[in-house]
């Protein structure tokens, strides 16, 4: 009987496969070490340095499995950094650049089988980058060096605080200029000298900002007064509510004049001395504390007319440049309709003989008073001043701390050749001897 020749083809496979499967596969021959290093070289040949550091790690012996591996490392490092400092440089970025090309750090020695090999040419882009790195930085440094100078000579007309910032501006961009210029001279050794320039520039700008803030500081109590001694922009029909508020603010102004006083102080303690602080807090302080008094006389006064500004003055608050005489307290108006009355206050201590004294634009009569106008109009029964002691256009009450109830005076002021008229009140630590 003739079999069917698909099952001898079955047949005959089958047997194939069984004898196939009775032999043992030969494992392919190891490489030597010879062999592994120079499969790696020829890889980092070719640019692939992943590729050759994969390979590079079946190096049986250890020190030249490390040698080869770090090497390796150390070179595609130094690729990435130099990938990111073109970046930079392209983005106008030369100190962040120069950065990175320091921060990649140096090649270490090649093994023998790649020392000559380069295949990203990371030595020549290195140094290329290099030189373009330091020229981009010695440009943006001697143009942030430019802008320090203005700053630094803005500073220098200026004063207080506001001269102290552009100084602080001077000085951090000089600290900038010096620091690039620095960093530019690994590759431009001229930029060293242009560094120590810059260096020298930011400790002036330090110290004249340092000078300008200990010249805010011995200031301070003068800015206060200016601030005390402000006026609205119009007296002439202000009621008591807009009074208080106005008062309000102006307390406000001083109390946040003061914590930025304390500010600065807390912040740069080696700028003034202890006594020194404690006498301009005292006398900042001493400023804040009359508003209640203000605010009690606005209550308290009746029949008074219109309040001189700043309604209290006092040798506490002295002219800035002469400290025998306080800041004025001025009013103008009118005589259209009769004598115009106006108030105010004279600060002055107990037991201290000081002098309130009213001078007036024009020569017209004032007379002063320790109290308002009556209920029924009337005037009060005594004017304060000696014409004796009149001297020209000013009214003087001699002694007025003594003469003025809570230093409270009223003033009346008289027709003159013309209706307009203007004045202004001021405490005189002697107006006498002023005059003599």
């Amino acid at each position: 009987m003739t079999k069917h020749p698909s099952l001898i083809a079955i047949a005959v496979a089958a047997s194939l496969a069984g004898a196939v499967s009775c032999v043992t596969p030969k494992a392919p021959p190891p490489r030597s070490e010879e062999d592994i290093i120079k499969a790696g070289a020829a890889l980092f040949s070719e640019g692939k340095i992943s590729e050759a550091e994969t390979t590079w790690a079946d190096i049986p012996t250890p020190a030249k499995r490390d040698a080869y591996l770090s090497f390796a490392k150390a070179y595609a490092g130094v690729d990435a950094a130099i990938t990111n400092a073109e970046k930079a440089l392209t983005e106008s970025k030369p100190e962040a650049a120069a950065a990175v090309i320091k921060d990649s750090g140096e090649l270490p020695p090649a093994p023998a089988s790649v020392e000559s090999a380069d295949p990203r040419e990371v030595r020549p882009r290195l140094a290329k980058l290099g030189s373009e790195a330091g020229k981009a930085l010695t440009a943006l440094a001697a143009r942030t060096e430019k802008t320090a100078d203005q700053h630094y000579a803005s500073a220098r007309s200026s004063k207080g605080k506001e001269g102290a910032a552009l100084a602080a501006e001077a000085a951090e961009g000089f600290t900038s200029a010096h620091r690039m210029f620095l960093a530019a001279s690994e590759w431009m050794p001229e930029a060293a000298e242009r560094a120590a320039k810059a260096e020298t520039k930011a400790q002036g700008a330090e110290s004249l900002r340092r000078a300008l803030l200990k010249e805010s500081l011995l200031s301070f109590p003068n800015r206060m007064g200016e601030v005390f001694a402000r006026a609205p922009s119009s007296s002439e029909k202000i009621d008591d509510k807009a009074l208080l508020a106005f008062a309000a603010e102006t307390a406000s102004m001083i109390s946040g004049g003061i914590s930025d006083f304390e500010t600065t102080v807390s912040k740069y303690p080696d700028l003034l001395d202890p006594a020194t602080v404690d006498r301009l807090r005292a006398q900042a302080r001493g400023l804040a504390a009359r508003f209640a008094r203000i605010e009690a006389a606005i209550k308290k006064v009746k029949d008074r007319g219109k309040p001189v500004m700043p309604i209290i003055i006092g040798i506490f608050n002295p002219e800035p440049d002469d400290p025998q005489r306080s800041r004025p307290a001025s009013f103008a108006g009118n005589t259209t309709a009769g004598p115009e009355w106006w108030w105010g206050i004279a600060d002055i201590p107990k037991g201290v003989a000081q002098d309130l004294v009213i001078t007036m634009s024009d020569p017209r009569p004032v007379r002063i008073y320790a109290a308002g106008l009556g209920p029924d109009g009337k005037r009060p029964a005594s004017d304060l001043v000696n014409p004796l002691f009149r001297v020209g256009n000013s009214w003087p009450v001699l002694n007025a701390g003594a003469r003025l109830n809570d230093g409270v005076f009223h003033l009346e002021v008289g027709p003159g050749r013309t209706e307009l008229y203007s004045g202004v009140a001021v405490v005189y630590k002697s107006f006498m001897m002023r005059t003599r």
